[in-house]
């Protein structure tokens, strides 16, 4: 019975974890596409798409691991709905910077990323338990 509760506690702490670290990750994403760029990525043609898609490709891996299976389904779709508007946002928003340009390329790579981060977690979920 205590073995139980151990177990019970482990999983709330590693869910509350994988939360934490999604949403952290989140604000990282979104302070980074607004602030100015620390560094000038532009080394190639494409290149900024290449950093979009593996952002969200992190993203969508975080998010299944901290909600999938975790949530009950209402606080799953408002999380999903919360993350599938942040490219929109931070897309919109780079509008008001100096510094930044509104991309609808951007946001299809951001897109896509989330996608394939999503196929990968389907993938790692089903070999793994």
């Amino acid at each position: 019975m205590k073995e139980d509760n151990n177990n019970i506690k482990i999983n709330k702490i590693q869910s509350l974890f994988w939360k934490i670290l999604f949403f952290s990750y989140v604000i990282l994403i979104i302070y980074l596409s607004i602030a100015q760029p620390v560094i000038n990525y532009s080394t190639y043609r494409g290149e900024d798409k290449i950093v979009h898609f593996v952002s969200y490709f992190i993203g969508a891996d975080l998010f299944f691991t901290a909600f999938y299976k975790k949530s009950n389904k209402f606080y799953f779709a408002i999380n999903l709905i919360f993350f599938l508007v942040i490219p929109i946002l931070t897309e919109y928003l780079q509008k008001f910077t100096y510094y930044r340009t509104y991309s609808v390329l951007d946001m299809l790579a951001n897109y896509i990323g989330a996608l394939v981060g999503f196929l990968f977690f389907l993938f790692k979920y089903r070999a793994f338990n």
